[in-house]
């Protein structure tokens, strides 16, 4: 009998993964990693492709390099209120 949860959907088990080898599609480059850090008294709403992103006064937040081909993330680091750790 094979697990289902509370829905109906088949669950995975420790068997159904143990025999198949995972296999990474994507692994991060650390050069490609940085820490944008809020220096403001300001709390920011990011509008990024992949949806709103809250980044709160004195807050940092790890991501991406390719983070800084938008323009609204640009502005925010030339006029300072964004610094790159």
């Amino acid at each position: 009998m094979e697990p289902f949860d509370h829905r109906g959907m088949r669950m995975a088990t420790k068997t159904m993964t143990s025999s198949v080898e995972q296999q990474y599609t994507w692994t991060e480059n650390p050069d490609d990693i940085i820490v944008l850090a809020n220096r403001t008294s300001k709390n920011f709403i990011l509008d990024l492709p992949a949806g709103r992103y809250r980044l709160d006064a004195g807050r940092r937040m790890r991501t991406l390099r390719s983070i800084l081909k938008h323009q609204q993330i640009m502005a925010l680091v030339e006029d300072g209120s964004l610094t790159i750790e």
